[in-house]
């Protein structure tokens, strides 16, 4: 006859309400029981990073007196050259929502690799900066609670932050020093972030992620637009390397356009004019 008959409409209807529970049920869908996660063994953590005090940074510089400002200064440098060359051997990945995605391998022990995602973006390159540096509720939802630990200098703090995480994975917890610059030659903008430890920054969320490399340069592409860059290596503590590997860079992609997105471009009526 061409229509349903009641069996068919029963198992619909019955695929239907199971589907609608598990949404409604979403958040303790995928919770693994504690005893599991005790046991179980990431391919990568045996190659755990820790992090360095502000002192222990500094010793990483390759000069006598070493300091964590020499520390970030060197990220700064670096981070510009490597604009100037154009980003070489980067390896292109397929990404979503008009953004560019890309990794390299570091080669440092640490098997987790090295993502970049850029996007252009409806504002100067200061007004972005800001909405990364200051505004972070306006472009990620998993946003929970954030404190400047300690000012160092007028563009340099420890800066510790939370952000949620459908289960089974817990709330993760950051604790970053971060510097960044407005006054870079062709108007350009940059931030760069790397984990610390420090005494007054206590545990906010149930786990501390790793941060062992967060960079973004901002420069300007005309007609009062930035391009975003955020050059990112982070060790959220719960994943598998391969998910490292085919999950975590299209998060960073999402992230930019997350970002781009917060900005509404402006409607207005008459001639297209560029100020």
């Amino acid at each position: 006859t061409g229509k349903p008959d009641q069996k068919d409409l029963s198992e619909n209807l019955a695929a239907t309400q199971g589907l609608a529970h598990m949404i409604m049920e979403c958040n303790k869908l995928f919770e693994v029981p504690h005893e599991m996660v005790t046991q179980s063994r990431n391919s990568y953590v045996d190659a755990e990073v820790h992090s360095p005090t502000l002192d222990e940074l500094g010793k990483q510089v390759d000069e006598e007196g070493g300091n964590y400002q020499m520390y970030l200064e060197s990220l700064m440098q670096n981070l510009q050259k490597e604009a100037k060359e154009k980003f070489k051997g980067w390896v292109t990945c397929s990404s979503i929502e008009n953004t560019e995605l890309a990794y390299k391998k570091v080669g440092d022990g640490n098997p987790l690799r090295l993502w970049k995602a850029s996007v252009e973006v409806e504002a100067p390159p200061s007004v972005v900066l800001n909405r990364v540096l200051r505004e972070r509720h306006l472009w990620d939802e998993d946003f929970l609670q954030w404190k400047v630990v300690e000012s160092l200098d007028k563009q340099t703090e420890v800066y510790q932050y939370v952000l949620n995480s459908m289960a089974p994975h817990p709330v993760r917890d950051f604790v970053v020093l971060r510097t960044w610059r407005t006054d870079l030659p062709k108007g350009m903008c940059m931030l760069v972030a790397v984990s610390v430890e420090h005494e007054e920054a206590s545990l906010m969320g149930a786990v501390r992620a790793i941060v062992m490399d967060s960079q973004y340069l901002i420069e300007p592409c005309g007609s009062g637009k930035a391009r975003l860059t955020h050059i990112c290596r982070i060790d959220l503590k719960g994943h598998s390397l391969e998910w490292y590997n085919k999950g975590f860079g299209h998060l960073c992609a999402a992230e930019v356009a997350r970002i781009r997105n917060s900005f509404q471009p402006l409607i207005a009526d008459g001639p297209e004019t560029k100020i």
